[in-house]
């Protein structure tokens, strides 16, 4: 009992001066709240200082002296600090004693973690004096830090070398180096090319300055994921179960139906936020799709499945039989709470089942139970986002189930049914979920080839059942418009993009294009000077053009009329053959949210869609609707969630604002893939590739939205999970 006392208490004094040192930091340096490496940081200083207070709390004969060291230090290097600085500005500006505490607590790590016992030479050590060095000026300049607060920049520069040191000591693995290296590039150019991009839209000069923070940024990531994967490929056996959470998990496995047991409580502890966000959210397409519907128009370009949902629960339910529009949405919202709850509840009992250590269990449940951009998702009313992720969160259970077991999986009937509906659902509730399925089904039947005959029998039957909903069964709803013959939006609406490339091409380099480049672009936007499309470029959202069409109306009728979406392919062609920096420029700027973890985009305009909890009419519409209040029955937890997701207040939280950013979600997907590779776990590889296929999906939408990127929001514990699993786990 000691020792655990001990151990909780040095992890909390550790969380606190990680707390401290982090609110300086974040206090001195530029939008360091919304950068990855305040995460980092953080992490390095609690599990620094978690192994600096258990040596303090071992008393011994050296224990005087290396205080005395680490005091006499300190005050040596802030005289120098105190004195470069009078030197260069004439005053004493910058220096202050959050500097100073923060410099003896950076200096506690490197006296009482030991750091000097690792067996690195003098060449190791002076190689990563020198990489440290080159980090922080990085860092300096990615976060702008002025002439005054240079000084922090010495506390960023020990946090960089003792995470140096710890590397070149702990890693001799080879190939955890080279697939760390592919993944310190990757991130390294993500934060050069994404920064001025998302500030102005273009592209870098090549200069010193751009240099130096590539390299010191490929060689901080290429460290830090290298540990990363360290630890979770040799490390993770470490995590070993005590004998009282073991009593606990055999005690959850014996009873008679654990799932309603965990399916319970998740739904329990969602009741918060039911309550908070009741009757629900009302916005984006949700409205449009019910005034279309009430108004006998059916072929609006969104999916039928979806809209059928919302007009039982919203018209059916609750404007005819409950008399209220808001008793329908707070009836739809309660119904997809408990679906997420019965789908939670099920996957948390398998992992519970397949003895997983039990922080990734914890950690798992947290993020589905707890995690704020979950609420809201499950509060939306606008159901294809919602219903779709929830679908591919249990397509992504069932993988692993047949993984472990494949015999006790197909010779469950009712799995089997289940899992049919599942995909139905995530075929026709999302556009692009389609391709994702028609690109994994060969990696599918791979992995379970021993029943391929039964995985071919299922997805007959599920094409079938599509096609059917597809034709006959959507050609017999009423439509305006003749032309109306699917349920689910074509794949070829996926030309969005293409028109926001060509957008974002000609407002970058239109001043190069030529006559008869003007001359075919006039036939699918309207006619206007770079200058006059630039007023209204604003890459991250995907309805620009309509702003260009809405100031040049003379132009648009004419537009869509004859062979549209041939003449858009050309010049889309010509484009990317004449102006191919242009076009790759337009790419990025249409996915910033994807790769990009330093932007406030896109939480200030709403972290999951472009209204949340927002109480809007009735969004694209633009007759009068319907107004749905919030019922107000728990204003603070409401006000909470509004700011932190409408308002995008998250970004104000260091650490805190890395869970809520879809880049950062993207970097741990590459991650967790990268750690697979390691491990040569390539049938894990194959599971993995379900969540990889939607992420890369994401780069053909011509918008950055989170509630886009949802169900990898929803899969990430999942593919933790791989990591730790074995086809041989019982």
């Amino acid at each position: 009992m000691k020792s655990r006392t001990s151990k909780v208490l040095s992890l909390i004094l550790a969380i606190l001066a990680a707390l401290l040192i982090t609110m300086w930091l974040n206090l001195f340096l530029n939008n360091y709240s919304i950068s990855p490496f305040s995460t980092i940081y953080f992490l390095e200083i609690v599990v620094g200082f978690t192994l600096a207070i258990k040596q303090l709390m071992r008393p011994t004969s050296q224990l005087l002296l290396q205080g005395g060291i680490l005091l006499l230090v300190t005050i040596i290097e802030s005289l120098i600090v105190l004195l470069v600085g009078y030197l260069q500005l004439g005053t004493f500006a910058g220096f202050s004693w959050q500097f100073v505490c923060g410099l003896l607590l950076i200096n506690t790590l490197f006296v009482f973690s030991n750091w000097h016992q690792y067996s690195l030479n003098l060449w190791q050590f002076f190689l990563a004096v020198l990489i440290a060095v080159w980090e922080t000026l990085a860092v300096g300049w990615n976060f702008d830090v002025a002439s005054t607060d240079w000084n922090w920049l010495i506390i960023i520069g020990g946090l960089n070398l003792l995470i140096t040191i710890i590397a070149f000591a702990h890693i001799s693995n080879s190939q955890s180096w080279k697939l760390a290296t592919v993944a310190g590039i990757l991130f390294a150019l993500a934060l050069v090319l994404g920064k001025p991009l998302y500030e102005t839209y273009k592209f870098p000069r090549l200069n010193s300055e751009v240099l130096i923070k590539l390299g010191g940024f490929i060689f901080f990531w290429t460290i830090v994921v290298a540990l990363i994967l360290d630890f979770l490929i040799t490390k993770h056996p470490r995590i070993t179960q005590t004998s009282g959470y073991v009593k606990i998990q055999n005690w959850f496995n014996n009873l008679p139906h654990p799932w309603l047991l965990s399916s319970s409580i998740t739904f329990i502890v969602f009741i918060p936020a039911i309550i908070a966000l009741a009757p629900g959210i009302w916005s984006y397409d949700t409205p449009f799709q019910y005034f279309s519907m009430t108004h006998g128009e059916w072929s609006i370009g969104q999916p039928i499945a979806s809209m059928f949902i919302v007009y039982i629960f919203v018209h059916l339910i609750g404007l005819q039989l409950l008399h209220s529009l808001s008793l329908g949405i707070f009836l739809l919202i309660i119904v997809q709470f408990l679906l997420a709850a019965l789908i939670f509840g099920y996957g948390l009992q398998l992992l519970n089942r397949w003895h997983l250590p039990w922080p990734i269990q914890l950690l798992t449940w947290g993020w589905w139970s707890l995690h704020i951009t979950n609420w809201t998702s499950l509060a939306q009313v606008n159901t294809k986002d919602t219903w779709s992720a929830l679908a591919a969160t249990l397509i992504m259970i069932f993988l692993l189930e047949m993984w472990l077991d494949q015999d006790r999986f197909f010779h469950s009937y009712g799995k089997l049914f289940i899992l049919v509906l599942a995909i139905l659902i995530f075929l026709t509730f999302r556009n692009s979920s389609r391709l994702v399925l028609l690109l994994f089904i060969p990696l599918w039947l791979i992995l379970c080839w021993k029943y391929w005959k039964k995985l071919i029998a299922l997805f007959a039957v599920i094409g079938v059942i599509f096609v059917v909903f597809n034709g006959p069964v959507v050609q017999h709803l009423p439509s305006k418009n003749a032309n109306a013959t699917t349920g689910v939006r074509s794949l070829s609406s996926t030309g969005g993009l293409k028109t926001q490339i060509i957008f974002g091409s000609y407002v970058n380099v239109g001043q190069h294009f030529s006559a008869a480049d003007k001359s075919l672009l006039w036939t699918i936007l309207p006619k206007g000077t770079p200058e006059q499309y630039q007023r209204f470029y604003s890459p991250q959202f995907a309805d620009q053009a309509n702003l260009v069409w809405q100031q040049f109306y003379k132009s648009y009728p004419y537009i869509h009329r004859g062979n549209f979406q041939q003449r858009r392919s050309q010049m889309l062609k010509r484009i990317i053959i004449h102006y191919p920096q242009a076009t790759l420029q337009a790419i990025l700027n249409l996915n910033l949210g994807w790769y990009y973890p330093q932007s406030t985009y896109p939480s200030r305009s709403g972290n999951i869609y472009n209204e949340v909890i927002n109480e809007t009419k009735n969004g694209p519409m633009t007759k009068p609707g319907v107004i749905i209040n919030n019922w107000q029955w728990w204003p603070g937890l409401y006000q909470m969630v509004y700011d932190l997701e409408q308002n995008g207040n998250y970004s104000q939280y260091p650490v805190i604002a890395s869970c809520f950013d879809p880049a950062c979600w993207s970097w741990i997907l590459l991650i967790i893939l990268l750690a697979l590779i390691a491990q040569k776990s390539w049938s894990a590889l194959l599971i993995a590739a379900f969540a990889m296929l939607q992420w890369l999906c994401l780069w053909a939408a011509p918008v950055v939205l989170a509630r886009y990127i949802y169900p990898i929001f929803l899969l990430l514990p999942l593919l933790l999970a791989l990591i730790y699993l074995r086809p041989h786990t019982k």
